[in-house]
């Protein structure tokens, strides 16, 4: 069977990320890789691959990190503006609502700042739950 219908039938089972180093056949490490049974092969111990699969592995992972959607982080406000043209309603402008968990929360710790809230407003009497109960 040549290397490209192998490869053909890995990516046939949805596997999109091979190790440059992974076996030739089926993609796993040597360090725990063993005796496994594929259907490209069947039962086959830790192939090396040759040069040319590990700089084209290389280079895939490459070509798939440079062309990722950026990392969305939720932070960014962004005003949804209302029918009157006055304010409008504060949402997430990475996931575009208003119930994003990340955006919430930075939003609560900024307007504790900005209206000088003190960060933990619960009591510290020198004890776990605050008042002694006796």
């Amino acid at each position: 069977m040549s290397t490209a219908a192998i490869r053909a039938k890995i990516a046939a089972r949805g596997i999109t990320f091979v190790p440059p180093f992974g076996c030739t056949y089926c993609g796993d490490e040597q360090h725990h890789h063993g005796e496994q049974w594929t259907a490209i092969i069947g039962m086959h111990t830790w192939m090396q691959p040759t040069q040319a699969e590990i700089l084209e592995r290389m280079l895939a992972r490459r070509d798939a990190r440079l062309n990722a959607e950026p990392t969305r982080y939720h932070a960014a406000t962004a005003w949804a503006a209302d029918a009157t043209g006055e304010s409008g309603e504060p949402f997430c402008a990475d996931c575009k609502t208003d119930g994003c968990r990340r955006w919430i929360r930075i939003q609560a710790r900024l307007d504790e700042i900005r209206w000088g809230i003190p960060r933990n407003p619960r009591g510290h009497n020198g004890s776990w739950g605050g008042e002694a109960p006796w």
